[in-house]
Order: structure tokens, then C-alpha cells, then sequence
């Protein structure tokens, strides 16, 4: 899949859009997902995909994008996100 919104770190608050990005290596192994706590500080709202980006708009701390059927949330500082719990399940 290609980052719609550039080179970062992106989240979701659904679980459905992670999963679609925890695909293990073979149909032997789990899945992985990682349950984060991302500080987003001042968002800005993009409803349509720009994959130039490599950082937030000035004056802005993350991105809040809206081009999907579940909303993304993409950091390009790797400070800003801590992962919290590792949930790794079969389908």
C-alpha cells in the first residue's frame, strides 16, 4: 500500500485500518499490531492524499487525514508516538 500523506509514522482509532497493515509473512504467522500513545498536538485536516509530504505544515504538529473510509493520523517527529501494548493475533 502506498503512504497516502508521505513519509511517516501513521496511526488509526480503528482497529480494521491497522489490521489492513498487519500482514504477517506467511499464512503460518500472527498478525501484529501495536497499540500506541501518539501525541498529535496542533492537527491539520487533509481530506485528499498528497504523498510529498515528509513533514507537518508549518505551525501544525501531526496530519488528520479524511480520504478514507477510516480516518489516519500520520507524526513525522518519532518522538511523538509510544508504543504501549503489542496485541498480536490470528484471523
Amino acid at each position: 500500500m502506498k503512504n497516502s500523506l508521505g513519509h511517516g509514522a501513521y496511526f488509526a482509532d480503528h482497529p480494521k485500518k491497522s489490521h489492513t497493515y498487519a500482514i504477517p509473512d506467511n499464512t503460518d504467522q500472527p498478525h501484529v499490531m501495536f497499540y500506541n500513545k501518539v501525541l498529535l498536538g496542533n492537527q491539520v485536516i487533509l481530506p485528499n492524499a498528497d504523498q510529498t509530504l515528509v513533514a507537518a505544515p508549518v505551525g501544525y504538529h501531526s496530519v488528520k487525514g479524511t480520504s478514507f473510509k477510516y480516518t489516519e493520523y500520520i507524526i513525522y517527529r518519532y518522538g511523538q508516538a509510544l508504543p504501549y501494548l503489542k496485541i498480536i493475533y490470528k484471523v
